[in-house]
Parts: C-alpha cells; sequence; structure tokens
C-alpha cells in the first residue's frame, strides 16, 4: 500500500512522541509499504527525516508551520487547523494513496474533514488519540465541562472519530471514554505506547544524570512535561511532607506552564528537600527513571480518562518502582498494580503518596515491572501492530 503519515510535528525537533512515529514508519517501509511524510518545518537543528528512516520507500515534504504558542489555547487550536490547511496541496498530489495515518490532533474534525473530500472513501484513514479532547481542557481546567466551546469542539472531534476506519488508543480507559462519547467500539484499538527500545534496560550509564542525585538520598523523581496534565504539585504537598525526613530527595525535571509557580511555591514554603532541573535531552530519560528510587507518574483528578503519559513505558523498562497517583478507578492503574505491585492512588492524594514512598525506602513494598513492559510495551511487536492496522481495510 502506500501510505501518507500526517504528522502534528516534524522531526527538526524534539517531542515526546518521535520514538514512537519512528516506529510505525519503519514497520510500514519493512512490510513493503511506500510511506509519504507530511510533517512541519519549524527550523529545528535537527534532520527533517533521521538516518533511521532514510529508506527507498520512505518521502517527506516538510510544510513551514509557525511556532507553537504554549500558553494560549485558543491560538494552540487555531495553529493546528491552519497547519493542516496548509497541507491540502500535499493531499491533492497524492490523492491516490490507499492509505493515511493522522496523528493526534486537536483539530481531527478539520482534519479528517479535509483526508475525506481529497482522498474520498477508497483511502483507509486510521486516527491515532494519544489523548482526548476537547476533554484533556476540561480535566486540565482550560474549558468548562458542559459549556458551549466544550460541546461545539466535542461535535468537531466526534466527526473525525466518525469519518476514520480505525482508531487506535493508548489504555482501556481512554477507550472507555470513546464508546461513551458515542464512537463505534469495533473500530477502536487499544495499543501501548512503548520504549526506546524493545528489552528491558539493563546496566543504564548514570553518568550524564549524576549531577543531579546526591548519594546517600532516597531519590523520588517526576520527569517531563509540567503542564495542565500533570498534577506535578502532589509531589511538592508530598516533599513538604517529608521535610523531617532526612535522607528523601524530590527531583522534578522538565519544563512547562506551572514550573515557575512550582518553583516558587516550594520557595514560599521553605521546602528544602527538592531540585527543580530543566527537561533533559529524550536520550538521557533511560539514565533519569534508573538513577531514581522511585518515579511518580501523576495525572490530574480524571486525567486518565483522557491520556497515559508517554514516560510510562520507560520508566517500567528501566525496572525502578513506579507510583501511579493517576486514581485508583483507572483499568490501567489496577491492571499494572495487578502485575507489578506498583501502587495506584489518587491523582491527589499526597498522604498516600508519603506512605508508599516510606513504604518502598523501608522495603516493605516492592515492584516488578520489567514483565509488564515485555507483555504489553514491546516497540518491534506494537509498531508492527500498528501497520497492520493502517494498511487494513474494513
Amino acid at each position: 500500500m502506500r501510505v501518507i503519515f500526517w504528522m502534528s510535528n516534524g522531526f527538526d525537533s524534539h517531542f515526546t512522541s518521535e520514538h514512537l512515529l519512528k516506529a510505525i514508519i519503519k514497520a510500514l517501509a519493512q512490510d513493503g509499504h511506500a510511506v509519504h511524510i507530511l510533517q512541519m518545518k519549524q527550523g529545528g537543528p535537527y534532520p527533517e527525516l533521521p538516518d533511521e528512516l532514510k529508506l527507498p520507500n520512505v518521502t517527506t515534504a516538510c510544510i513551514p508551520c509557525d511556532a507553537p504558542e504554549k500558553t494560549n489555547f485558543i491560538k494552540r487550536y487555531i495553529r493546528e487547523i491552519r497547519w493542516h490547511m496548509s497541507c491540502k496541496a500535499e493531499l491533492v498530489k497524492h490523492k491516490d494513496y490507499d492509505a493515511l495515518f493522522l496523528q493526534s490532533t486537536a483539530a481531527g474534525g478539520f482534519a479528517m474533514g479535509l483526508a475525506r473530500r481529497i482522498l474520498g472513501r477508497k483511502a483507509v484513514i486510521t486516527f491515532n488519540v494519544q489523548d482526548i479532547f476537547p476533554y484533556n481542557a476540561v480535566f486540565g481546567g482550560k474549558i468548562k465541562s458542559g459549556g458551549a466551546v466544550c460541546r461545539l469542539l466535542a461535535v468537531l472531534q466526534r466527526a473525525a472519530y466518525r469519518k476514520a476506519d480505525h482508531i487506535i488508543t493508548i489504555s482501556e480507559d481512554m477507550k472507555d471514554t470513546l464508546v461513551s462519547d458515542g464512537t463505534a467500539p469495533d473500530k477502536i484499538e487499544v495499543i501501548y505506547n512503548w520504549a526506546y527500545q524493545d528489552e528491558p534496560y539493563e546496566n543504564v550509564d548514570l553518568t550524564p544524570v549524576s549531577h543531579m542525585f546526591k548519594p546517600g538520598y532516597f531519590h523520588v523523581v517526576y520527569a517531563g512535561n509540567i503542564g495542565v496534565m500533570q498534577n506535578v504539585a502532589i509531589l511538592i504537598e508530598a516533599a513538604k511532607g517529608m521535610k523531617d525526613d532526612g535522607d528523601v530527595w524530590f527531583h522534578i525535571i522538565g519544563d512547562g506552564v506551572y514550573k515557575d509557580r512550582l518553583e516558587a511555591k516550594a520557595k514560599s514554603d521553605g521546602i528544602t528537600n527538592i531540585s527543580f532541573y530543566s527537561m533533559q535531552p529524550p536520550e538521557r530519560a533511560p539514565a533519569v527513571y534508573a538513577a531514581a528510587d522511585v518515579n511518580v507518574i501523576p495525572l490530574v483528578k480524571d486525567g486518565y480518562r483522557t491520556a497515559l503519559p508517554s514516560k510510562t513505558a520507560t520508566c517500567l523498562a528501566c525496572g525502578k518502582p513506579v507510583v501511579f497517583a493517576i486514581g485508583e478507578e483507572s483499568k490501567f492503574a489496577r491492571s499494572v498494580m495487578h502485575d507489578t505491585g506498583c501502587p495506584a492512588i489518587g491523582s491527589e492524594d499526597a498522604g498516600e503518596l508519603i506512605r508508599a514512598i516510606r513504604a518502598m525506602k523501608a522495603g516493605q513494598l516492592t515492584c516488578q515491572t520489567r514483565q509488564f513492559f515485555l507483555d504489553h510495551m514491546n516497540r518491534s511487536a506494537n509498531s508492527r501492530q500498528y501497520a497492520r492496522i493502517i494498511t487494513r481495510r474494513r
């Protein structure tokens, strides 16, 4: 088949899901399909086509796009619409292609409508839903649930689900949300995101991050985006509650719209057992998670219904304990707790986080994460499953 791979990012700049997209494109190409990538040209320092994707049956078009607006919800949404509209000429040029993969986007209704008008019903279209818009914006406090804006945006996004042949999402919780919102369940496949390699990490070189982790401490780590969906504030509260635990140190590693606020909160509360660092390059992620004594994956209340953090697979692959502060009601949280022993706690329950950290430090709570990773988050197997679905006619 000939597949249009329509991204919402560009390889010239780092982004959290780039290792996922590279693996899917490579799987499609290895299965003998021709892949034409539509990607953003953002002026970043990295190659527009990574070396691993320089294959005979992979081509790309890099279309200029405005710099992202990180703080203004409406501007970001308009930017996504403009980006997809700017790809119209490329879609027309490849209108005889057999399939299209649409990367997760808030402007799914506009993108899907454009693709269907140009490619028609003959093309197989797969929509990858990494987070569920606009409900992620509701849980993140950007728009009001049930308000006119939310209702309008939900109608537009439902149109994308209706027009797609296949929908791939990343947790059973998110599938339940899509089904409850009216999406046909037989359209939806759940495939967990994966890490940067197939095998669990062994003997990770910690040298690149050793300056962050002082010897003699029990290290509690959050690493990733510090935005509206991640309730990183729970670590601030836990650090405050453990200020007298002299050998426990908290680390917040990343950037985002709420980072300055959290740093100011820690300072004003006199919290001295915490450090803040900038976002590290993707290649350092395994070292960061492996250096931790416990990693924390938090979400805002009910956020598990619309998202699952992309760091999850890499954390599990590193074999260190993980606390999932995403809500005990989450199907994913219950599954991973059952299979690994990693605790699942409420999104806002700093007291329970403190109890979990102390239990792990005392050796009263252990986690076995590697087998879950091998069973559910294998890069080769999961990316090949994507390739099969993208090229499967309904």
